[in-house]
């Protein structure tokens, strides 16, 4: 009984204690889980919170000893700042990993702690320089805008595909020129040359420059070093260009190319000079060889240029249309290949001029230099004359390729060969210059002659062409000596005229059928009628281009009655050539009125796309 009164009172003490022991248990206990879970939260946030940061949050924790808590191995990465750590984290595919190393010492970068949160500045602790890190965008844009003019013509031959041989540039002029095949070879085989040329005479140290730069191109992870506080007071990328030649062999100047023993063999270019009648393709063979070039190729016209000083284009104006065709890249425009149309306009005419000949002699001196290599002030883009806005390009790799008709040489020829004179020993009466030699020519010229005869002496004489005769026709010798390759093209005969009627990519005939075919109608013209019109031509001493002329006005009467009639078929044949008859005309089956009307207003609304069927 006493122990169940105990028990009782045990009880008792139990339970008016019990809320109060239950609160302080039930606070304890509640007290220890929360303790145990904060514990866990914490061993929790050590474990996962940098795992989720790599990816999400930029925040990096790097231990002393270079390896990180979560054993990622970022090296002696101190405190790197939110933006560039997101920038690490988002370029981890570049070469290394995340790590950004000096470009100068190889130690790694720390970011630099900036109120922006996205900066891209970084620095290095052991060299004190501070650096940005590039984009992709932002990589592409400086090498868009400021290439390394250094080694640019290296780069430029690295980048394009080997030179096509000379028989292949050959081909595809053979396809738009008919005949002429002494200056295709001579012009493939230049341009051919004129590649080489470009490779070889590249200095050494440029081309081992342009392999360390390729072997150390920019990447979106590169470094740009954009401000020196080292001790030394290194300017702005100093130490990075110091580099950089150190690693560049200098070329050798003074007493060094005395001591060497070999020297590199520097290509020069050779100048060509085409010559030959009007109308035989020496601009045709310029219009097309620009199209197949890789390099910048400019067609300029020496007829306007005139002397420094005076009203007309200067002789700069040469350059700067094929720095416009190289799209201002001056690297780009010193590889290219300049034409100079008509230069026999700029010869010399004695007597008229006492003190200067402004557009003749004076400009063929101011050409000298430009023709052996200088370097020439040209005018910027956008920009006028006498404003001080210049560029310099070196022409000494430039290609030059002069064209002129020179008509009468082939008279100065006739006259030093001594024929087609009377008597013994007879001097002749004909003078000096261009304007000389013109009016000699055209009193060799008789009405009763066969113009067969006449082109096959004119060849024959031009075969024999030297370079005094161009001095006696009016070009200093200094000039003629400055085009070494001398070209005469022959001129058409008959079968020539009537094969560049239908054979080339664009020739007459077939661009006169398109243009009859766009008002469903054809153009037949006959064997014989083609051989009439390349007499005619042939008659009239102007080439290739007086077959042009002589269809228009043969075709005029077709071209005028075809438009909206019934005419399906037009035929040409050697009787409409001589102006014996006029041209056939082949009419479709006759219909109604109102349905003649209602074709004709389909045709309107068609003609365009009869003009895209006839161009196919």
């Amino acid at each position: 009984m006493s122990a169940c009164h105990s028990c009782a009172a045990a009880a008792r003490l139990f339970g008016s204690t019990l809320p109060s022991a239950r609160r302080g248990i039930t606070c304890g206990r509640t007290r220890i889980p929360v303790l145990g879970k904060l514990g866990t939260f914490e061993t929790c946030s050590l474990k996962r919170i940098p795992l989720r940061n790599f990816s999400e949050t930029p925040a990096y924790f790097a231990s002393k000893d270079g390896a990180s808590k979560d054993g990622s191995g970022d090296g002696n990465k101190k405190s790197v700042g939110e933006g560039g750590g997101k920038k690490s984290s988002s370029g981890s595919s570049g070469k290394g990993g995340n790590q950004l190393r000096c470009p100068k010492c190889g130690d790694l970068c720390t970011h630099v702690e900036t109120f922006v949160s996205s900066t891209r500045f970084v620095k290095c602790e052991k060299c004190h320089h501070f650096f940005v890190v590039l984009s992709e965008a932002d990589t592409k844009k400086s090498i868009i805008k400021e290439p390394e003019s250094a080694a640019e013509a290296v780069k430029l031959a690295f980048q394009q595909k080997p030179p096509p041989p000379p028989k292949k540039i050959y081909n595809y002029l053979d396809k738009y020129v008919v005949g002429q095949c002494f200056a295709k070879k001579v012009l493939s085989v230049a341009v051919y040359n004129h590649y080489k040329r470009i490779y070889n005479n590249i200095p050494s140290n440029l081309r081992q420059q342009a392999e360390v730069e390729k072997q150390t191109s920019l990447t979106p992870r590169e470094l740009l070093q954009i401000a020196g506080i080292s001790p030394h007071g290194n300017a702005l990328g100093a130490s990075m260009q110091q580099q950089m030649n150190q690693q560049i062999p200098q070329e050798k100047r003074g007493g060094e190319v005395l001591d060497s023993a070999n020297d590199d063999i520097k290509l020069e270019k050779s100048n060509i000079l085409l010559l030959g009648p009007t109308g035989s393709g020496k601009t045709l063979l310029a219009q097309t060889l620009a199209k197949c070039l890789d390099v910048p190729f400019a067609i300029c016209d020496c007829t306007t240029l005139t002397q420094a000083g005076y009203v007309g284009e200067d002789i700069e104006s040469v350059i700067a249309k094929l720095l416009q065709d190289a799209n201002y890249n001056i690297e780009k425009a010193q590889q290219g290949i300049v034409f100079l149309d008509e230069v026999d306009k700029i010869g010399s005419v004695p007597g008229i001029h006492q003190l200067r000949d402004v557009g003749g002699e004076g400009v063929q001196q101011g050409l000298l230099k430009l023709l052996e290599g200088t370097i020439v002030n040209v005018p910027e883009k956008n920009s006028r004359k006498l404003r001080g806005e210049t560029v310099q390009v070196d022409t000494t790799n430039i290609l030059f390729v002069a064209s002129g008709a020179f008509n009468g040489l082939d008279r100065i020829i006739s006259r030093r060969k001594n024929e087609k004179y009377l008597g013994f020993g007879t001097p002749s009466n004909m003078g000096k210059g261009r304007r000389a030699a013109a009016a000699a020519d055209l009193a060799n010229i008789s009405g009763e002659s066969d113009p067969q005869e006449d082109i096959e002496e004119k060849d024959r004489l031009l075969r024999h062409v030297e370079a005094r005769d161009l001095i006696e026709f009016g070009m200093i010798p200094e000039f003629v000596g400055r085009l070494p390759v001398v070209v005469p093209l022959h001129s058409l005969d008959e079968k020539t005229l009537v094969r560049i009627l239908t054979e080339p990519r664009n020739a007459v005939v077939p661009q006169y059928q398109a243009l009859f075919s766009m008002d469903k109608c054809e153009l037949n013209v006959t064997e014989d009628a083609l051989k009439a019109i390349a007499r005619l031509a042939l008659d009239r001493k102007t080439g290739a281009r007086g077959l042009r002329s002589i269809m228009e006005k043969l075709l005029l009467e077709p071209m005028f009655e075809v438009p909206n009639s019934d005419i399906v078929c037009v035929e040409v044949d050697k009787d409409v050539v001589e102006g014996k008859k006029e041209p056939g005309y082949i009419r479709a089956p006759t219909k109604d009125s109102s349905e003649e009307e209602y074709d004709s207003g389909v045709e309107e609304e068609g003609w365009p796309r009869q003009a895209d069927a006839a161009n196919h």
